[in-house]
């Protein structure tokens, strides 16, 4: 068995499993279930993603606030993202550990850091709504969209270092492999744009692009989540081919729809 590395519990805070499944395996398969657990894992990752964006002096609270309506979770709750990638990173770590609530602070920074480059995508790409919401530069305007970008990127890194409990060097592995992720996803999107003014781009050209734009984080959320909970390399090493593989998928597939 791979030795396991678990972060601090939330005080008073129990396993996220909705009430009524108690932990126990269904004798058969329920979507039902299914669908409440990751119900509970979104609004886990929600809380605090609210935990890092609230608070603020009143005076900056338009600023949070449009971080907040980019993500969802203003007062209106307009449609939000999937939040597929901090629920694989919470997932997993609840696979390897037992319980998910170690690794919110890794979940809530993947998703800050992924909805950062989505906010500077919508103003590179001229893209007037998302979620069926007006996007943020197209109410407060480019100069702020990019502010509140940059803000989000910077408080993705302040979620790393809420992450209690584990040794320091496993916090700064982590917090090195999402800055690698970044860097990844930005070489991603620099080819994504200049291939949109290309014809040559073949089949390989492509994954290579989407395993960095989009790749890159999924395998940060399923690595980065067995980097916390265990000292298996190759547990570690399979969850991120997962993510890449998982990645590239989605890429194509949104691609797909985008024609």
């Amino acid at each position: 068995m791979p030795r396991r590395v678990h972060g601090s519990h939330r005080g008073g805070c129990g396993p996220l499993v909705p009430p009524g499944l108690g932990g126990e395996a269904p004798d058969r398969y329920d979507r039902s279930s299914v669908g409440r657990s990751l119900e509970a894992h979104i609004a886990a990752v929600d809380e605090e993603i609210r935990a890092l964006l609230t608070g603020a002096d009143p005076s900056l609270q338009p600023f949070y606030g449009m971080m907040l309506y980019h993500l969802g979770l203003d007062a209106e709750r307009g449609p939000s993202g999937k939040r597929l990638r901090p629920v694989l990173c919470t997932l997993v770590y609840e696979a390897l550990t037992g319980d998910a609530r170690g690794a919110l602070p890794a979940a809530a920074a993947i998703e800050l850091l992924h909805n950062f480059t989505l906010i500077h995508d919508d103003i590179e790409d001229q893209d007037p709504a998302r979620h069926h919401r007006p996007t943020v530069w197209s109410v407060w305007g480019v100069p702020q969209a990019i502010n509140a970008g940059d803000g989000m990127f910077a408080v993705s890194r302040l979620a790393v270092q809420r992450l209690h409990g584990f040794p320091a060097e496993r916090v700064l592995e982590f917090a090195k492999l999402v800055d690698e992720a970044c860097v990844r996803v930005c070489e991603g999107q620099f080819l994504d744009i200049a291939f949109e003014t290309r014809t040559d781009v073949t089949t390989e050209r492509y994954r290579a692009m989407a395993a960095k734009k989009t790749g890159a984080l999924f395998v940060a959320a399923a690595q980065g989540a067995a980097l916390l909970a265990t000292d298996d390399i190759a547990v570690r090493e399979t969850l991120a081919r997962f993510g890449d593989a998982f990645g590239q998928a989605f890429q194509a597939h949104d691609d797909v729809l985008g024609i």
